[in-house]
């Protein structure tokens, strides 16, 4: 328990050498003797090493299909590193997470990231993989690719690998969102050197609270700093900024440090606050979706779909705004970039469509209803079938496993009865092949020993 507190509470190991937790320990139980920095950190490792085991037996025990997620990112000692983080059911059907690798790489091409998956997955014992969510470099589509070699050497993909490529929807989101920053840029800078400066002394954080006071704003949100890889915490910062600009021109009249703490770079102007008010007002659902998608306990796939039709008619209601120019203009240049990674049905990984089918809110019902909603007759059309077609091969995909782990050579003849044709498919409802995943599902729970 002392090694898990030194965990849980990101402790450094000397703090069991601390004279007040020594203390501490000693009143509430004199017998026990604390261990010094060396013995807890090797009891740390060895606890890592003890879950590290348990976790290899999980694909044993429970026949799990891990879906992971990976990224890379280079610090400011331009050292790069990459994570890699593991979403798979367990055998009682609960959703669970689990981060494999957190380890340097020499860069960050294609093929040095596919090689450090790989090897982690070795490492782990992991053969059967869903899918791998990846952001949108192009390196990863070389890494992609080279696991898909690997693992189908391994017999451990669905479909050989045809929906393993999952592009992350909130790095989409990410970079339509900068196209849009790129026109406000200005503004943004200009804001955030202000907030700078009020938070760059107490002395200046004072005088911005009297500003506050003197002009009667009763905000309880706090000056804040964005971060520049995440448009989220931009937005967070202008929201907060917003309701104080009027402290922000009290103190352009009042103290000539914050008229001079710009220099080169100019103040906010009354156009740079309205033009952030625009920004906030319009980019409200992009954060919101943004933390949607993010959520990392629990399922996010059978939302994907419906949000990005939500920013699909955003965006087409705001790029035909007259009166606004600064908003048509964001929208406009949103939307392309929009049309680049969504706008075709055939750039969007068919499983999004299949997370709504399998939710019992939605179904295919409201997936036929979506379709025909936001698509020409013709693409509707091509995208219902190519809907039909992914369920057709993922559910006799998961037949043939389940007869080949549960079934002997005596069970062959019945399970070819069991598998669906595609002409089988096409003529069967909607309501049928719901029906048809329905006993699949029912199935699997049944056998969730095997």
């Amino acid at each position: 328990m002392l090694a898990i507190f030194v965990i849980e509470d990101e402790m450094p190991f000397s703090v069991v050498e601390g004279r007040g937790f020594r203390q501490f320990v000693n009143r509430l139980e004199p017998r026990f003797t604390v261990s010094s920095r060396r013995t807890i950190a090797r009891d740390c490792y060895q606890l890592f090493l003890d879950e590290k085991s348990k976790l290899k037996e999980f694909p044993k025990k429970s026949c799990v299909r891990a879906c992971l997620t990976t990224d890379c990112w280079t610090s400011i000692q331009n050292i790069s590193y990459i994570c890699l983080t593991t979403h798979f059911i367990d055998e009682h059907w609960r959703l669970q997470k689990r981060i494999l690798n957190f380890s340097q790489i020499d860069n960050h091409k294609g093929e040095t990231i596919g090689k450090e998956i790989d090897r982690c997955l070795r490492e782990w014992g992991i053969e059967n993989v869903f899918t791998i969510t990846v952001d949108n470099a192009s390196s990863n589509d070389v890494a992609i690719s080279y696991l898909k070699r690997k693992l189908k050497n391994w017999n451990g993909l669905v479909c050989e690998g045809k929906y393993m490529h999952m592009r992350c929807a909130a790095h989409i989101l990410n970079l339509i969102v900068n196209d849009a920053l790129k026109d406000l840029n200005p503004s943004i800078v200009s804001i955030r050197n202000a907030i700078w400066y009020v938070r760059s002394s107490p002395q200046r954080l004072q005088k911005f609270k009297q500003a506050a006071h003197a002009e009667k704003i009763s905000s309880g949100a706090s000056l804040c700093f964005d971060v520049p890889t995440r448009w989220n915490s931009t937005y967070t910062m202008l929201e907060h900024a917003i309701p104080f600009q009027k402290a922000f021109e009290r103190l352009e009249d009042e103290d000539e440090g914050y008229v001079t703490w710009f220099k080169d770079d100019r103040q906010p102007s009354s156009l740079d606050w309205d033009n952030a008010r625009a920004f906030v007002q319009f980019l409200k659902l992009f954060y919101e979706v943004t933390l949607a998608l993010s959520g990392s306990l629990h399922v996010t796939v059978n939302c994907v779909f419906d949000e990005i039709q939500t920013i699909n008619e955003l965006l087409v209601k705001w790029s035909e705004n007259e009166v606004d120019c600064v908003l048509g203009t964001m929208a406009c240049n949103m939307r392309n970039k929009f049309d680049k990674y969504w706008g075709k049905i055939e750039n969007i990984n068919p499983l999004i469509y299949i997370g709504i089918v399998l939710d019992p809110w939605y179904k295919l019902e409201y997936v036929n209803f979506i379709c025909d909603a936001n698509y020409e007759i013709g693409t509707a059309t091509l995208l219902k079938k190519k809907i039909a077609n992914t369920l057709w091969q993922l559910y006799n995909f998961y037949t043939q496993e389940s007869h080949k782990v549960s079934q002997t050579s005596d069970d062959s003849a019945s399970h070819e009865e069991s598998v669906i044709t595609k002409e089988g498919l096409a003529d069967m409802g909607w309501l049928e092949i719901s029906n048809a995943y329905a006993t699949l599902l029912k199935f699997i729970a049944g056998r969730k020993a095997v």
